[in-house]
């Protein structure tokens, strides 16, 4: 099984800095983090399942999603299934919080994000404890006091957030590496990289067809 960290900081900052100098070292870290951050929340391309999730019960009772890995944070959660053993089935997301306080004593059949990222409510809103459970898969980014790092972060987007970080550093002002000009063409780059590899996660990085069957459709 492959380790999940296996870079940190460094192994960027030591590309970059010496094309930055007198760059403070603290002050390019903080904008390395920002952009890692920014990177995994504009493009969803880290992501997790996280299992064996208790089911929350009660009119408006959400549940918060949590990894349990304090090297992350939870950005969006991207689909949730609920079954128990290997049979499980996938809810249908909701826009928003339905307007009708409506309970059920089977399963739910969708779920819908609160304005928290990492908090989630299943509907129709079960009346009493189930003992299946919900298997949720989440976008991941950074958390802010980490210092350790997936090894995706050179293994695929390396290129992708030299861009965003220098596109950063070039952009602040009265610097001898200051650069506008410069600056706004990596900032293009990289917000395309953010796309490019969004789409990669949608198609499940093995490039198969992004669709979906046609509404009404079903088996007979």
């Amino acid at each position: 099984m492959a380790v999940e960290y296996t870079e940190t900081f460094d192994t960027i900052l030591q590309d970059t800095l010496p094309d930055l100098p007198g760059a403070i070292r603290s002050v390019a870290k903080r904008e390395l983090r920002l952009t890692l951050r920014e990177f995994f929340e504009k493009s969803y391309a880290w992501t997790k399942v996280v299992p064996s999730i208790a089911v929350p019960t009660g009119v408006g009772s959400v549940v918060q999603i949590d990894d349990g890995d304090a090297n992350t944070e939870v950005i969006a959660v991207l689909s949730v299934a609920i079954g128990e053993g290997s049979n499980f089935r996938y809810l249908t997301p909701m826009p928003g919080a339905p307007i009708s306080e409506v309970t059920t004593s089977n399963e739910p059949t969708y779920w819908y994000c609160t304005s928290n990222p990492d908090e989630i409510a299943v509907y129709p809103y079960p009346e009493n404890a189930l003992t299946k459970t919900l298997k949720v898969t989440v976008a991941l980014i950074p958390a802010f006091d980490t210092e350790n790092l997936p090894r995706q972060v050179t293994l695929k987007y390396h290129d992708a957030i030299m861009d965003g970080f220098l596109a950063r550093m070039h952009a602040q002002p009265t610097k001898p590496y200051s650069d506008s000009m410069k600056a706004a063409q990596l900032r293009h780059n990289f917000l395309r990289a953010c796309g490019y590899y969004a789409s990669q996660r949608k198609k499940g990085y093995n490039n198969s067809p992004n669709w979906k069957f046609p509404p009404g459709w079903k088996i007979k």
